[in-house]
């Protein structure tokens, strides 16, 4: 039943809109193919992404891939030109930078969105204006389970994150577990996800509770987890309630270990404090990988920017360098030719590792890092066997 009203979230998003607008986005899709039929010398590509608020490297990652792609000519005969917009974790900044890209007719393809919610809403829109959306960031499961032709998630789904996730948290001996999440696209997900994998591993729940974004008031759930005999809390929320959360709990004296679904970002630094020390987080991306791949993209990064990157830094890289790659193998700037190149073009291995999509444009399954925080730095303390059984 879950599963069935996430697969509804986008079509339901287009019955709230209106059919009048529906009818409107799909004649910019119309004059979106009209124009991308033109001779042209560069492709032209959005990128939506809460830059301000979580300071991360996607703007770094993006950019170095940009300069390699043009220089290299990696895009067949074109140029590759970046639109980069802030939503600053704002659903309405978002919605509106998705209605303008879906306006732009020279515009193939968005690479981003972080927050679940708002990349679910934006799917819907660039699905019916032709627009290829590149899924960066957010990992809600149905985004790529109800027939959508124009998108492709470079990252892991919150299924995938969960699966390996719950069997990490039994391989280190967790047994009585509590829940906790944000009541929007991505916590609810994840959290029913979560709960799925320990089910299947015989788990014991002991104590679930959510939040509103909006209305976020930790006191209570951190004062009762301090009576409930816990192994674990995990925080299925994005920082930077998460530093919030951390620091509430940590400030009653609450000492249950906590890993949360939070990124590495100042922003959690700053609102988490000292709280910080000792929890444990999950990545997607290992910065000290052996590949040659990650190496070279390290050394590059380093160089230009005098530090390490990080999961949004690869992500952006690996995302700009697949779109060159389909452009370069279609010679086609349409969103259309584009999506079918990168749906069914072979493995590649990128800076964070094997890419291989489905026909849905759902990445296939890649390693769950979990890391924890030792003197304010990130300390990566295990890493997930892929998946053997395929879930397609």
């Amino acid at each position: 039943m879950k599963k069935l009203l996430l697969y509804a979230v986008a079509a339901g998003f287009l019955v709230w809109i209106g059919w009048s607008q529906v009818v409107s986005y799909e004649q910019m899709g119309e004059r979106r193919f009209q124009a991308l039929s033109r001779p042209a010398k560069e492709v032209l590509i959005g990128v939506c992404w809460p830059f301000s608020v979580n300071q991360d490297g996607m703007a770094d990652g993006l950019q170095l891939a940009l300069d390699e792609i043009n220089t290299k000519r990696l895009a067949g005969g074109y140029a590759v030109r970046l639109v980069m917009r802030d939503d600053r974790l704002s659903a309405q900044k978002s919605e509106r930078i998705a209605m303008a890209f879906a306006d732009t007719p020279a515009m193939s393809a968005v690479i981003g969105y972080y927050d679940d919610a708002p990349a679910v809403k934006a799917s819907a829109i660039f699905e019916t204006s032709r627009l290829l959306h590149l899924i960066t960031g957010a990992n809600n499961t149905a985004m790529t389970s109800h027939g959508f032709q124009y998108v492709v998630r470079t990252i892991h789904s919150s299924e995938k994150i969960a699966q390996s996730l719950s069997r990490m948290t039994m391989d280190r001996g967790y047994r009585r577990i509590a829940v906790l999440w944000e009541e929007d696209a991505f916590g609810e997900d994840l959290a029913y996800q979560y709960r799925v994998g320990l089910d299947n591993l015989n788990a014991e729940l002991v104590y679930q509770w959510s939040y509103n974004r909006a209305r976020a008031d930790y006191r209570l759930p951190v004062n009762e987890l301090k009576g409930i005999n816990a192994d674990l809390i995990f925080f299925a929320g994005l920082e930077p309630w998460a530093g919030d959360f951390l620091r509430v709990a940590r400030g009653v004296g609450l000492k249950t270990p906590i890993i949360g679904a939070f990124s590495n970002t100042p922003e959690m630094h700053r609102r988490a404090g000292s709280a910080l020390e000792g929890a444990m987080y999950f990545d997607l991306y290992n910065p000290n990988s052996a590949s040659p791949e990650n190496q070279s993209f390290v050394q590059k990064f380093r160089a230009r920017y005098g530090k390490d990157p990080d999961t949004w830094a690869a992500q952006g890289y690996d995302a700009l360098h697949i779109l060159a790659k389909a452009v370069q193998f279609t010679g086609s700037r349409n969103p259309a030719d584009l999506a079918y190149a990168i749906r069914y073009m072979d493995a590649w291995e990128g800076a964070n590792g094997r890419y291989k999509f489905n026909g849905a444009g759902e990445l296939e399954d890649k390693p769950v890092y979990l890391n924890v925080f030792k003197g304010g730095m990130p300390v990566m303390i295990q890493e997930s066997n892929p998946i053997s059984k395929s879930v397609f």
